[in-house]
């Protein structure tokens, strides 16, 4: 009895673990955009990097991966990762959080997140990967232009000041 039951919920469990996404189609692969962290920066308050007028290149995707629109069900964060162009440590972040939103001019808020990583604090890593996070961003990105912000909140006051820059991938669904 006892064998049975592990049975039906390990078959459960493996049952529960499916992608939910749905079949790949292709990558969207972004160029890199580069900012500069100045020293001196407060811990107390966020400091966001902001990229208005980015060109979501939609039309382009399509026609390489020959797909249209109706294919495609959601678009989805794939992989970030922040990164030191200098060689010096992100020791002193605390949290990062990238958010794309319309471009009306407008900042992005918490909700519009699609990629984040927390806990830094003291770790001494040139590279940060970032989470994906798992809102699907089709409507924003099948248009012409988005905004991208980098969101970092301190651990310290920064110590120096350092060039990075925010490598990005969405991937289609069908």
């Amino acid at each position: 009895m006892r064998q049975l039951v592990l049975l039906w919920f390990s078959v459960l469990i493996l049952w529960g673990c499916q992608d939910d996404a749905g079949e790949p189609l292709f990558d969207l692969i972004y160029p890199p955009e580069s900012f500069e962290i100045s020293a001196g920066r407060n811990p107390i308050v966020s400091d966001g990097f902001a990229f208005p007028n980015l060109q979501t290149r939609f039309t382009s995707y399509l026609n390489d991966n020959n797909r249209s629109v109706d294919e495609i069900t959601q678009i989805l964060p794939q992989s970030a990762r922040l990164i030191s162009n200098d060689g010096q440590d992100f020791s002193f972040l605390d949290q990062v959080s990238v958010r794309i939103c319309p471009n009306t001019g407008e900042q992005c808020d918490q909700a519009d997140e699609v990629f984040y990583s927390t806990d830094l604090y003291r770790r001494r890593w040139e590279t940060i990967q970032l989470d994906p996070g798992l809102r699907n961003v089709k409507d924003l990105l099948s248009g012409e232009e988005y905004r991208l912000e980098v969101v970092l909140t301190y651990g310290e006051i920064t110590p120096y000041s350092m060039s990075c820059r925010l490598e990005y991938s969405f991937r289609a669904y069908q």
